[in-house]
């Protein structure tokens, strides 16, 4: 699957007839583990973890998380092949894979069992990254690249039929030119509709335009509003023929600005909010009340924060055992109320955005801005 936030929501919500559902995220980096063996040794101490929290299970679960285990290993051991694949990501459930994730970035290894798939580092793996296209533009080439979670693709190459400047003078000269620079205007319409389609099948979230500083900044000015709408700064001066190397350190960097800009736009959004309790929440137990309401628009959280907590079968969220009773309902415990409000809130549709420390949070491992 790809990484998106409709994928997100569409794995949560993923019906599996009340089996337990065995994740697993494993670091396949090979600048870290040179050969399978040694991120495959990684995976068994996963899980044997996995089999030891399936112990805690009834006899079914525990054997559907027993079939998971070995659906997982072998797998990986016979049909994964790592090429590029900096993180993995299982998903599983009675035995059979029925989500795989593969992404050029590394990831933590880690191993839940629960009954919905663990989705917050795939959460967090969103939040610091974006959708971008690069078209590096010529007056008779293009080359269209696609940018996501640090996996340059190659999108679409074009080449039209532009004839050379005119260099006789003379009495023909203007009409001849005329000619070439209509030609010169197709070529960019046509990069543009191919551009345009590529974001209507799969949205964009900022197009970046590159080549010769004419060319790139004439074609910047044709633009379909729906792409101009996504152009991000200035055309940028790149060769037509750049490494791979050197277009992916300039869409990360582009990528940086993106994140920088959305979560200081969010934070400022939160900062105007204090004191308003209708728009925001802060700390764990307001964002609870908040989640349970469907109110959350945008969760912060603080990546790492945990808290044991309840859950009501009515599915309200709880510190306190007494506080999930007066929801009405049976109760249970959950091992991390913060996973859970984040699991709810991706139901809800809701924005998450994740945190390495407290400091951006005024302390609080949660924090949310409200839709009403």
């Amino acid at each position: 699957m790809d990484v998106t936030a409709a994928d997100i929501r569409a794995l949560v919500n993923r019906n599996v007839d009340g089996k337990c559902v065995t994740t697993v995220y494993l670091n396949t980096d090979g600048a870290r583990f040179p050969r399978a063996s040694d991120y495959e040794a990684r995976l068994d101490a996963l899980l044997r973890q996995v089999r030891r929290d399936a112990e805690r299970l009834d006899e079914a679960r525990c054997a559907g998380v027993g079939a998971d285990i070995e659906a997982i290993r072998g797998w990986v051991r016979s049909q994964f092949n790592r090429s590029d694949t900096r993180g993995l990501c299982l998903f599983a459930s009675g035995g059979d894979i029925f989500e795989t994730v593969q992404v050029a970035l590394p990831v933590r290894n880690l191993a839940r069992v629960a009954d919905t798939p663990y989705v917050v580092p795939l959460e967090a793996l969103l939040g610091r990254h974006h959708h971008i296209a690069l078209t590096v533009i010529e007056r008779n080439k293009a080359r269209i690249f696609r940018y996501r979670l640090g996996r340059l693709e190659e999108y679409f190459g074009l080449e039209s039929d532009v004839h050379g400047q005119h260099k006789q003078g003379g009495w023909s000269a203007p009409g001849y030119q005329k000619n070439i620079d209509n030609e010169v205007l197709h070529h960019f319409k046509e990069a543009d509709e191919i551009l345009r389609r590529a974001h209507e099948d799969q949205p964009f979230d900022a197009l970046v335009i590159a080549g010769p500083q004419a060319e790139a900044a004439e074609f910047s000015r044709t633009l379909h509003p729906y792409l101009d709408k996504i152009k991000h700064g200035d055309p940028v001066a790149v060769e037509l023929h750049a490494s791979s190397k050197e277009l992916t350190e300039l869409l990360t960097g582009v990528e940086q600005e993106l994140v920088s800009a959305r979560r200081s736009a969010l934070l400022q959004r939160l900062a105007a909010s204090s004191g308003q309790g209708e728009k925001a929440a802060r700390g764990l137990r307001h964002v609870l009340e908040a989640v349970n309401g469907k109110k959350v628009e945008v969760l912060f959280v603080v990546e790492g924060a945990g808290e044991p907590g309840y859950r009501s079968s009515t599915g309200a969220l709880a510190l306190r055992e007494d506080e999930a009773k007066s929801y009405g309902g049976e109760v249970e415990a959950v091992d991390d109320v913060i996973d859970e409000i984040i699991e709810e809130a991706v139901r809800a549709n809701a924005h998450i955005e994740l945190f390495r420390d407290e400091v951006r949070l005024d302390g609080h491992p949660v924090a949310a801005l409200l839709r009403f």
